[in-house]
């Protein structure tokens, strides 16, 4: 892409609704650069480089639920089944590990359990006493559904059909499919490199005897690939531990799944599938060394709507917003330069120009990344393509203020063109997001060409027909088959986005939403009948938060997510793609990635709302720490900035009040708020000092209901006391 540079401010306009931009020079930007460094993070709250791996967490109860290997060099816990002769198979588990397993006669084939989501190349040491001339298959699943001795699950995207790689086990050699070349049925080589046959996930490895003598194996052992980079998988920046162990369970799992979708820039999907098997070595980042993409098994390609929920996921936990910038690039690199349309999926799917929705997610996600981050230096370097991009969707939007999708592809719901509430969401929030990332690149014209524009589609959302109040929910579409339709997403992100205002209409879509769970989760109409799925129902757990119904946003976790850590075929350590209300895939059968980021959304939920920690919701630089308890008694983690590190922790007190201590850096906390007795006075204190017992006395302290804000803390550690008079 194309960057001017020069000296002076410069100014660029797209005929795009009458929309002007302008952005300062290069290098002519305030930033930081140089500031203090607390905590040992690197720059200051606005740095001007890019962001570098951040100190890891304090050990503590927390780190019991961290997933994560401790070695790349993993080992199955336990044997799932075995069919036909089998010896010894549980010596190939860490819990036993000596002997051998002995599996005699072709067909014959164990099921080894690796007791949690892995992903990588796996590697069997043969035994001397194996007989000559054998050859081993391996199969791989996700799921127990889809164990089977001679397929894998579905990965490829073609045909689905994934047999039994073949590769020969010479006794007293090992079988190493990072170096082996697999053989075809006929005995000959399989015309595939190694690194192709990377398998991305999965929780089972079957072994099966393809001939018909003895194989005996003393090892089985697998390299775990993702996150590449992470010296120590297990060493996150970040934590977060309440009274509420499943709840623990979740944010962890959630972290997990994004991490196992951190790959190599050159190991993801080969796009055609090939007709038989899969391959994993295409490049698929552009940037830097990984990238984040949307699964594990699969697709292992960058896909903008799931970086909408992703992100947040591996800001709050895994901090490696280095490989969020590498993904943005990446699509930034493919945008059509004559419309500025943005991938609808990154390479080597390179599908450009087919989704207005996921067009604006990577509009999100770049202002996300601004945000999070603070690497102007290389937002600079795409503003113009963000401008460009920015422009081409504007275009779209009609005389009434509201955005009409021509390019309709979508995470998979029905009915997506139009002027559906779901995109008309999704581009209010890039238009509110776009405010802070132009003000920060100078160009104010930009900013305030947005704000009306997001005041004016918030309005026409308002008056045009989408609120039905005999349901409590907007449709879809003010007219036609979209009135009939009272999305998840659309409501969800009407709430979690600000697109509604009114408190009380907040709370009874929220209600509403409720109403519509299953025993196994929340319902997603715009996808079936019978449809649940995480990555919409991430975004209904924020719009409970935001309606300020935190009870139920906790309930929803517990209960979908819950479901999917706790049942007895899953991974048992990372979140689905999609499901039915019975528990089966809603994804082509074995198709569906069950590990996959966009059904993250907990993770960040429960950092930015139960505990408290969260970045300005307009877009800002600035955070604010509001706990919202939700019935439980205590919480406690920390969110690493490029400033520093903000930590928190509070108790809930049965009748009497709320305790909160907090540590933060000089000016990174905009506002402190904490919960107060409803209908009884009470006084807050700040380090034993009186700030409010009804009225302000310090801190600039003031009431809103069920709170009092304060502001000023932060540069040091602060106890806040609530006591009922």
């Amino acid at each position: 892409m194309h960057h001017e540079s020069g000296e002076g401010p410069r100014r660029r306009a797209f005929l795009a609704g009458g929309l002007v931009a302008a952005a300062a020079a290069a290098g002519a930007l305030p930033g930081t650069a140089g500031a203090a460094e607390p905590d040992g993070v690197p720059g200051a709250a606005h740095p001007a480089t890019a962001p570098r791996p951040y100190r890891k967490a304090p050990a503590g109860p927390w780190d019991a639920h961290n997933l994560s290997p401790a070695s790349r060099t993993v080992r199955p816990v336990a044997v799932y089944t075995t069919t036909g002769t089998v010896e010894g198979a549980a010596s190939l588990t860490s819990r036993h590990g000596s002997g051998a397993a002995r599996l005699t006669g072709a067909g014959s084939s164990v099921t080894l359990d690796f007791g949690r989501e892995v992903g990588g190349f796996v590697a069997l040491a043969v035994a001397g006493s194996s007989d000559e001339g054998q050859v081993v298959g391996l199969t791989y699943s996700e799921l127990s559904t889809y164990v089977s001795p001679s397929a894998s699950d579905g990965s490829n995207g073609g045909s689905n059909d994934e047999p039994a790689v073949r590769y020969p086990a010479p006794p007293g050699g090992r079988v190493d499919t990072s170096k082996d070349t697999p053989v075809a049925e006929d005995g000959s080589a399989r015309a595939v490199a190694p690194a192709s046959q990377q398998r991305g996930g999965f929780r089972y490895l079957t072994v099966v005897n393809e001939t018909g003598a003895t194989v005996a194996l003393t090892g089985v052992t697998v390299r775990v690939t993702f996150a590449p980079d992470a010296r120590d998988l297990r060493a996150y920046p970040n934590y977060f531990h309440c009274d509420d162990d499943l709840l623990n369970r979740i944010w962890y799992a959630g972290a997990y799944t994004v991490q196992t979708n951190i790959v190599a820039s050159d190991e993801g999907r080969v796009w055609g599938p090939p007709d038989v098997g899969w391959a994993n070595d295409a490049r698929v980042g552009e940037l830097g060394s990984t990238v984040l993409v949307d699964g594990a098994k699969r697709d292992r390609t960058v896909w903008p709507g799931d970086l909408g929920i992703s992100v947040l996921t591996d800001h709050v936990s895994l901090g490696d917003l280095v490989t969020v910038r590498n993904a943005l690039q990446t699509l930034y690199n493919h945008q059509d330069p004559t419309s500025g349309a943005l991938p609808y999926a990154g390479p080597a799917v390179n599908f450009i120009g087919n989704s207005d929705a996921y067009h604006l997610w990577t509009l999100i996600g770049t202002a996300s990344y601004a945000q999070l981050s603070g690497d102007l230096d290389w937002t600079r370097t795409v503003y113009d393509g963000y401008l460009k991009a920015l422009a081409h969707v504007v275009a779209k939007i009609d005389t009434d203020g509201l955005l009409n999708v021509t390019a309709a592809a979508d995470w998979a719901r029905t009915d997506a063109d139009g002027k559906n509430l779901e995109a008309n969401a999704i581009m209010y929030r890039a238009l509110v997001t776009a405010g802070p990332l132009a003000r920060s690149m100078g160009d104010g014209a930009t900013a305030a060409d947005c704000a009306e524009r997001a005041r004016k589609l918030r309005l026409a959302v308002g008056t045009q027909g989408y609120w039905d109040a005999s349901a409590g929910l907007y449709r879809d579409k003010p007219t036609g088959a979209g009135a009939e339709l009272y999305p998840q997403d659309g409501n969800a992100l009407a709430l979690w986005f600000g697109l509604v205002t009114d408190p009380a209409r907040a709370r009874t879509v929220s209600a509403a939403l409720a109403k519509r769970w299953t025993p196994v989760g929340a319902l997603t109409p715009e996808k079936g009948a019978d449809a649940v799925h995480p990555f919409p129902g991430g975004m209904e757990v924020h719009a409970h938060f935001a309606a300020g119904r935190d009870r139920t946003a906790l309930e929803l976790i517990r209960r979908e997510w819950g479901f999917m850590l706790n049942a007895p075929h899953g991974t048992a350590s990372t979140f689905w793609e999609g499901y039915r209300t019975d528990g089966t895939s809603d994804y082509s059968g074995s198709y569906m990635s069950a590990a996959h980021g966009w059904s993250t959304g907990p993770t960040s939920a429960l950092t930015y709302f139960l505990l408290g920690i969260a970045p300005s919701a307009d877009g800002g630089t600035g955070y604010s720490v509001t706990p919202r308890p939700g019935g439980l008694r205590r919480a406690e983690g920390q969110l690493t900035t490029p400033a520093g590190v903000i930590r928190v922790s509070w108790r809930a007190r049965s009748h009497d009040g709320f305790d909160l201590t907090l540590s933060a850096p000089a000016a990174v906390v905009d506002e402190v708020s904490v919960p107060v007795p409803e209908g009884s006075p009470c006084v807050v204190r700040v380090d034993g000092k009186r700030v409010w017992d009804g009225t302000s006395l310090a801190r600039g302290a003031r009431a809103v209901p069920g709170r009092v804000v304060l502001s000023g803390l932060s540069g040091r550690t602060h106890e806040v006391t609530v006591r009922r008079r």
